[in-house]
């Protein structure tokens, strides 16, 4: 009989949580983070959390968000 171990780190999984949760609010506001990504820590640099990374956004995406986020579009 096997024992189940899990491998999951809940500090990871808090992080994606989190950018689930980021990426459906922006796709609801008409952007789609196609390159979003969770970075781990870095153990021989200065970032030592975990970090998300929006990714690459056209010049017309990031309008879009600064004018929902500004409050200048109607949120459903």
């Amino acid at each position: 009989m096997f024992e189940e171990i899990s491998f999951a780190n809940s500090d990871r999984e808090a992080v994606e949580s989190a950018a689930q949760e980021l990426f459906n609010h922006v796709k609801r506001l008409g952007v789609r983070l196609d390159d979003i990504d969770v970075i781990d820590p870095c153990d021989v640099c200065r970032r030592p959390e975990y970090q998300v990374h929006l990714g690459r956004l056209t010049a017309e995406e990031v309008h879009t968000l600064n004018a929902a986020l500004s409050g200048r579009v109607s949120r459903d």
